[in-house]
């Protein structure tokens, strides 16, 4: 199952850069909503990794977060017949030329996996204290 090691890899990579100074000094309460974009190619099972995100940030800012994705299509060229375009990604062993059926690509694009973005809730409270 990797998508436990993308969800550790999503959890980690947000709370490194909420813990960054600049932010840190923002009083951050919680990460409400998560962005991703996922390439087809990676065969990323979206709800496993909710479900394995959901249990790793259980005690953290992360917890309750909504996740939205945003899958990204393969982009090839075919070396045999020059075809140019999206792939339909059947499953990870058969990846051919829609055109012409040939092995022989160049993949430009579907491994792809970012966090689009965050958005986050800061405790108005503590901001409240500090202005008067």
């Amino acid at each position: 199952m990797h998508e436990l090691s993308y969800a550790t890899s999503i959890l980690n990579t947000i709370l490194y850069s909420v813990d960054n100074q600049e932010l840190k000094d923002k009083n951050i309460k919680k990460v409400s909503k998560i962005n991703l974009e996922i390439g087809e190619l990676t065969f990323i099972n979206f709800e496993q990794l909710k479900f394995a995100f959901e249990v790793i940030s259980e005690d953290t800012i992360c917890k309750g977060a909504e996740m939205e994705v945003e899958y990204i299509k393969p982009h090839i060229v075919c070396k045999n017949c020059g075809y140019e375009g999206e792939l339909e990604a059947k499953d990870e062993f058969d990846v051919t030329c829609p055109k012409c059926g040939s092995y022989s690509l160049k993949i430009k694009g579907g491994k792809e996996f970012n966090i689009k973005n965050i958005v986050v809730e800061f405790d108005d409270d503590e901001n409240k204290d500090k202005n008067g």
